[in-house]
């Protein structure tokens, strides 16, 4: 997929807000499928910006989860128990 270098930058800011493919296609006039299966094949520029916003804001947010946890709020610690368990590395 060509994307200019504006689409790939509104990619990556409403990503970072949470955004689905489907409605970022939407919102920058491409194809919502295209979009989609580009950035689930887990290649090329679409993915790319794709995983950068969603990490630019996956980070503070999991910060901002681990801060309340370390105030001592059981449902922060919950979740921050949750994600270390989702994202472990495990042998096989």
């Amino acid at each position: 997929m060509l994307l200019n270098e504006e689409q790939i930058s509104e990619i990556e800011h409403m990503a970072e807000l949470f955004f689905s493919p489907e409605e970022i296609a939407l919102n920058i006039e491409i194809d919502p499928d295209l979009l989609a299966d580009e950035i689930y094949s887990g290649e090329g520029d679409a993915f790319q910006a794709y995983t950068r916003g969603w990490m630019r804001g996956e980070i503070p947010l999991r910060k901002s989860i681990a801060q309340a946890a370390s105030n001592g709020s059981n449902p922060a610690q919950q979740m921050l128990l949750n994600i270390k368990h989702r994202t472990e590395i495990k042998r096989p």
